[in-house]
């Protein structure tokens, strides 16, 4: 029996009951349900009482929202085909829709399901031409023709698992003794390119080279994408603008559809079109592991009308391989001008891929949506997803300049605006002046015919998006900032402060410091961040503290998944506080000039924002995601001769598989009938009874009086809970558990090293306040967590297991320069101050940070700095959700 699925967050489930089931107890699915059924009701009550009719010419076409579920198998069925009476219901559905914002401007806009005010397209867009059955739904419907075998081609499911198997474990060859699977999606195509050099061998010619280009339709790919069935629920077909609150003031910028870029558009092309929004992205990689020289240059390709959240999962297959362009060292070339032979080689390939997009682009092609309707596609290039060498390579000019404006060389360090490259101006002196010379002076490589002339409604320039990953975590903090405070402070006193730094769940620990790291990635870049601000006070003048902030939190801001104008200002302002300051630098003879084009880079980021949305959906971090699937896997599964051929065969294998295809705790404590003296003694819990007592009592009547708890008492105890956090549209992910430990030190026993312990900080919503899980300045306390037990049954009855805590102060004090809240030891009558709580008060985990002066203790380490230093910072940097909550608030 093949597994169900729930619709509604995509989990695969065995059974239909199972199916049901999630929905009843997942509180998102079950509000997406409800929504649904609404909605249906509406719809069906409608069609009662008015006559069933054919939509308008005008009409809006659907997102896919508003379909009614199958009324035979619940709302739980996949939703694959498209009957005619759900036809009538849902086109009807739409026609309701067709009463749009566009009618009266002014008007204001109107609250959605996502919790944001949106105002839709003003013109006539996604306009429903006809019904039809997507390419998934006609391979669903062969099999259900031949209901003799469903596994076709196939015996049954277990050679079908068979085949997934080899796909997986064994080499080229021995799989295709076994599998001859049939062509799924657009085919691939082999070209051979004839390069001429300007090297003349000996017999008097000049010497070429043949090399391979691997490449399949992107039009068919982009046909695949918006018709697949998987992403029916998280696709977008029009564009609209999202507000954060009701007058429409404050605009939300996350999705693409909610950019500028994707309105524009849909105003430059005929009514009823659909903009296809795509996004390209390439990147150079490296095949074999500690030898060799196999490379291969995959181009990938995805589209703006799926969710960001879901685009650039590889799993989702939402993203797919369009071609390999040819990897060659080009020595038919002399040295001086193989490089330039490269950009016109890479041009050339891209030209030969993409040349389907012209007409596309132009004059649209009709096609199958995941909804099940047919519309009028344009398929238009709207990013470019690369590193920055790359982005230079696309946009044709050199590494020294910028890619999207006109900057001078010696002016990248200034905020000043500059002039956006243009494309007509351009491609006009590539045709008209075909001096070197003239080149030079706009920073641009002699290819005269670049890959994107004749793409229409194309800015190649606007194209080209943020690069966090390598702009950001690896280029301005680590290339730069972490080494300018290395210059200023000393490698020694910087280990040191990390080696000392306090313990947090799923933090990363440098317990050697930072400078016998031999190897960085961008993970341990991004673990070096969230420490760096608090771990650089006392040390440095405020001046380069306040500068190494606005860095930091111009990287965070950049981070978002959900932006607004008023996070876009803030982010705007952090950039400008660096410029403010950077003199600093070059006053201590740390830097000369600030000409870093990476550094230049970040005046684009807001622009780009606006224009195409938050900026981790062009993460090129996602790449080297997809290079394991698209090319790494598929180089170690080919005999490593003709691999790109074998790639390529091998990755229509995949896809011809794919297509068949609030806190917790333990359920027993750990630690049983642990006495009082115990927990006195291994949890530092001294005023453990007095605590217990006052919370006995405070949960009393007033008809019974409370039992007071005695020494004799025993308590069941845990190590540890996991808070539950909800959704965050700032991180961009949904609920997910956080670990709060509270263990006491394991001893070393034999060969077991001595395990310290472990008391972590939290959030605490103050008592009497409404239960919020929003990190509220004014409404939650930090404080540490000793001990987390269960009250014993004689001492009464309580819903959730407890915590005894010591207290920090309120959030009342504001460090001006690092801009974190500062927080001590809260104490009574010079004794800890000390309560017993319900875990239910913890909103999520809270990271502090000590407060040294010039230099650090040499007497602290990370398992006793929390109980020796006397002052802390509340870091915000730990998160993107505390970041927003605290440093943004």
């Amino acid at each position: 029996m093949s597994p169900h699925r729930c619709n509604y967050c995509f989990k695969t489930i065995a059974t239909a009951p199972g199916v049901k089931r999630h929905i009843a107890q997942s509180a998102r699915c079950q509000l997406q349900w409800k929504e649904e059924l609404r909605q249906l009701r509406s719809v069906i009550d409608g069609v009662h009482h008015e006559p069933a009719g054919t939509p308008e010419d005008g009409f809006y076409g659907s997102d896919g929202g508003d379909d009614a579920p199958d009324l035979h198998e619940g709302p739980i069925v996949q939703r694959h085909c498209v009957h005619a009476e759900a036809d009538a219901i849902s086109q009807q559905a739409a026609a309701t829709k067709h009463v749009s914002v566009g009618d009266d401007i002014d008007e204001e806009p109107n609250l959605s399901s996502g919790g944001c005010f949106t105002r839709g397209f003003e013109g006539v867009a996604a306009k429903i031409i006809g019904t039809g059955k997507t390419r998934f739904e006609s391979l669903k419907e062969v099999e259900s023709v031949d209901c003799s075998n469903m596994w076709a081609p196939f015996r049954d499911e277990e050679e079908w698992e068979l085949a997934r198997f080899l796909m997986k474990n064994l080499g080229q060859n021995k799989t295709d003794e076994f599998l001859k699977l049939g062509i799924i999606g657009p085919a691939w195509t082999c070209e051979i390119i004839d390069v001429v050099g300007d090297v003349v061998g000996e017999d008097s010619t000049a010497k070429h080279e043949q090399l391979e280009l691997w490449r399949r339709d992107p039009v068919e790919c982009v046909e695949e994408l918006i018709g697949n069935p998987a992403f029916r629920d998280l696709m977008a077909y029009e564009p609209e603008r999202a507000y954060a609150d009701k007058k429409g003031e404050n605009r939300i910028y996350d999705e693409m559809w909610t950019g500028d870029w994707w309105w524009d558009m849909q105003t430059r092309l005929p009514e009823g079109a659909v903009v296809a929004p795509v996004i390209l992205s390439s990147d150079k990689t490296c095949l074999s592991l500690f030898s060799g020289d196999k490379k291969a240059w995959p181009v990938y390709l995805t589209i703006g009308n799926i969710s960001k959240d879901m685009r650039w999962q590889v799993s989702a297959h939402a993203t797919v391989l369009i071609g390999y362009l040819p990897v060659s060292s080009l020595e038919c070339f002399q040295k001086k001008t193989r490089s330039l032979a490269g950009y016109r080689l890479f041009h050339h390939a891209m030209s030969l891929v993409l040349q389907p997009l012209v007409d596309a682009g132009r004059h649209g092609r009709e096609m199958i949506c995941a909804d099940g309707y047919l519309r009028r596609v344009h398929p238009i290039l709207a990013a470019y997803v690369v590193d920055f060498p790359e982005q230079c390579l696309v946009a044709c000019n050199k590494e020294s300049r910028c890619p999207r404006c006109l900057v001078e060389t010696d002016k990248c360090g200034d905020l000043e605006e500059c002039a956006w490259r243009s494309m007509a101006e351009t491609l006009r002196r590539k045709q008209k002046n075909k001096q070197s010379r003239k080149f030079d002076a706009l920073g641009l490589r002699v290819v005269y015919r670049p890959f994107w002339k004749d793409l229409p409604f194309t800015d190649i320039f606007a194209c080209i998006t943020p690069d966090i990953l390598h702009q950001l975590h690896k280029g301005v903090f680590h290339d730069h900032l972490v080494q300018w405070c290395l210059s200023l402070m000393g490698e020694k006193e910087i280990d040191l402060r990390f080696q000392s730094m306090t313990r947090f769940p799923a933090l990363r620990h440098f317990k050697k410091g930072i400078s016998m790291v031999s190897q960085w990635m961008g993970t341990e870049q991004k673990e070096m961040q969230r420490v760096f601000v608090g771990l650089l006070s006392g040390m440095l003048d405020n001046s380069v503290l306040l500068l190494a902030r606005s860095l930091l939190d111009f990287i965070y801001y950049a981070q978002f998944q959900q932006h607004t104008d008023t996070s876009l200002k803030a982010m705007q302002d952090s950039l400008k506080t660096f410029h403010d300051y950077k003199h600093v630098l070059v006053e201590l003879e740390v830097r000369q000039d600030f000409n870093i084009p990476k550094l230049h880079s970040l005046q684009h980021y807001i622009a780009s924002i606006r224009a195409l949305g938050s900026a981790d959906g062009y993460n090129t971090e996602y790449l080297e995601h997809l290079h394991i699937d698209y090319a790494k896997d598929a180089y170690r599964a080919s005999n490593k001769r003709d691999y790109v051929e074998q790639m390529a065969m091998w990755l229509q294998r995949q896809e011809a598989i794919h297509y068949k295809t609030y806190y917790k705790v333990a359920k027993v404590p750990p630690h049983r009938q642990v006495s009082v003296d115990r927990i006195r003694s291994e949890y530092n819990a001294h005023d453990f009874m007095a605590a217990l007592e006052h919370f006995l009592c405070a949960q009393s009547t007033g008809q019974r009086q409370a039992i007071r708890p005695i020494e004799s008492d025993r308590f069941d105890v845990y190590n540890q809970l996991y808070t539950k956090t909800g959704p965050s549209t700032i991180a961009g992910r949904g609920p997910y558990l956080q670990k709060i430990r509270a263990s006491p030190k394991v001893v070393a026993c034999g060969r077991k090293a001595e395990i310290p312990a472990r008391f972590d900080t939290v959030f605490v919503r103050e008592e009497g306040r409404q239960r919020v899980t929003a990190l509220v300045p004014n409404a939650i306390r930090v404080a540490q967590v000793r001990v987390i037990f269960n009250l014993p049954d004689h001492l009464g009855s309580y819903p959730h297991p407890l915590a005894y805590m010591e207290w920090f102060t309120a959030l009342l004090r504001h460090d001006p320069v690092t801009g974190l809240y500062v927080v001590s030891r809260s104490t009574r009558n010079r004794r800890p101050n000390v309560s017993v709580v319900g875990v239910d008060r913890f909103i999520r985990a809270c990271h502090l940070q000590a407060i040294c002066g010039r230099q650090v203790s040499t007497e602290w380490t990370s398992d006793d700095v929390l109980e020796k230093a006397s002052s802390f910072h509340v870091n915000s940097y730990i998160d993107l959700d505390t970041f927003s909550a605290l440093a943004y608030s």
